[in-house]
């Protein structure tokens, strides 16, 4: 946590080296909490992988992947703050640090509460979302950001697959980019890396590797859930040099003069080495992750060939009117296996200012439903009786549907349902209602 803090303070004490005007300096704030009801459907997988029977539950006789907490249940799952302090479109200062953030912490009872979700600083003008620069720009951002392809608006609180397993979390390094007049934009980034690792795609990721489970019959409270593989978080803030990832992209964006209607489209290629080492680098675990993560407990399983990691894919994001909509495809390939995913999420906001004032205010401002479909397919299977985790290579299709509802004074509340159809031996459906009221201040 200290680290984190001074670090935070020294990138919003960074001062440009160019004549400065009090006039030219913004500094702006936000906190955000984020309340939860979730319910989520009880499943059970029973694993071919032949446990130890101390491994188990006392009196349990096989291992189980299942629902990571099963029922209804009522939790904060955020308490952050973002920061920005700029200096007129050269420079700018951004972090965002948060308190709890339950639902990316992974495992969930033991991964660090306190963490920087981004830290960076940024010298020239990088327009957002569909903002265009009057004309050619550059511009270079250092520290912990989100990947140049990630959906920039999303509805739904809950995450697609493709989200999930390829871009939900920020990487530390470099990005540079910029623009070919005020349209056809390009990124190239150097970067430690997400480790490769697994979670359950529905809201909590599950207890995977705590230390409860090297004590003998361990049965912890929160169970594995389903996982698939995902680039998790990177722990350190610092670049990690020795498995870098290069990545690049190009995209065009466009909005016509009314605002009414535009979009932004990116190619995006990532590449790396997979890390070949047995430490578990990761917070509250003792699993490893990369290659570790895929030769399993008993180094074999899965069909491994070689140590890259590659992914190429595609993401368009259109506004029109109240409509927006995000659709991204990922290819992977990891260690020789492949997997690849599709994602669409489309969301119609009707402005409808209704109810009695609050603070000058409606307290109804808008309701927005949304839909999202995403699927991940896999062009390799393993062998249940030597790797444990056989969802890693299960097809899956996830379908979320829902509606926020904004009121007045940045409050909104958000109610979704998951429906999980997975290609697994058995038939089961992991789903999950959750409901979220979200405060901005």
């Amino acid at each position: 946590m200290r680290r984190i803090a001074a670090a935070a303070i020294g990138l919003l004490t960074s001062i440009p080296l160019f004549a400065q005007t009090t006039s030219d300096w913004t500094f702006k704030s936000r906190i955000e909490l984020r309340a939860n009801y979730r319910d989520s459907k009880e499943e059970k997988f029973a694993l071919k992988f032949p446990f130890p029977p101390s491994f188990l539950p006392v009196g349990q006789t096989v291992g189980f992947e299942e629902t990571v907490d099963a029922g209804s249940h009522a939790e904060l799952s955020v308490a952050q703050i973002k920061l920005d302090l700029g200096y007129s479109t050269w420079f700018l200062a951004h972090t965002q640090l948060h308190g709890q953030d339950k639902y990316r912490r992974n495992p969930t009872s033991a991964d660090k509460k306190v963490d920087a979700d981004e830290l960076w600083i940024q010298f020239g003008p990088r327009p957002e979302f569909l903002a265009r620069p009057d004309r050619t720009s550059f511009f270079v951002q250092l520290g912990k950001f989100v990947k140049m392809e990630r959906q920039p608006i999303r509805v739904l609180e809950s995450y697609g697959l493709v989200a999930t397993s390829f871009n939900r979390f920020e990487d530390v390094g470099v990005m540079t980019g910029g623009s070919i007049g005020r349209n056809l934009y390009w990124r190239l980034t150097g970067t430690s890396g997400n480790p490769l690792y697994f979670r359950d795609p529905n809201a909590l990721a599950g207890d995977n590797g705590i230390k409860q489970l090297l004590q003998p019959n361990p049965d912890p409270k929160l169970k594995s859930g389903f996982p698939i593989l995902y680039d998790t978080r990177v722990e350190d803030l610092a670049l990690d040099t020795k498995n870098m990832s290069f990545g690049q992209g190009l995209g065009y964006r466009w909005q016509n003069d009314a605002q009414t209607f535009g979009f932004d489209a990116v190619a995006f290629h990532y590449r790396r080495n997979l890390r070949d080492d047995e430490n578990a680098p990761l917070t509250g675990t003792f699993y490893g992750v990369d290659l570790d993560l895929l030769e399993g407990p008993l180094d074999k399983g899965l069909p491994i060939r070689g140590n890259k990691k590659e992914e190429t894919g595609a993401r368009i994001y259109t506004e029109w009117k109240g409509l927006t909509s995000t659709i991204q495809f990922t290819n992977q390939t990891v260690a020789g296996m492949h997997r690849s995913g599709a994602e669409g999420e489309f969301g119609y906001k009707f402005d409808w200012a209704a109810g009695p004032s609050v603070g000058g205010e409606s307290l109804l401002q808008s309701i927005q439903p949304a839909v999202r479909w995403s699927e991940l397919h896999y062009g390799f299977k393993g062998n249940g009786t030597q790797y444990p985790a056989p969802s890693i290579w299960w097809n899956w299709t996830k379908i979320d549907a829902g509606i926020r509802i904004a009121f007045a004074k940045h409050v909104d509340l958000t109610i979704e349902r998951a429906r999980n159809n997975i290609g697994a031996p058995k038939k089961i459906h992991p789903d999950e209602t959750l409901a979220t009221v979200r405060i901005r201040i």
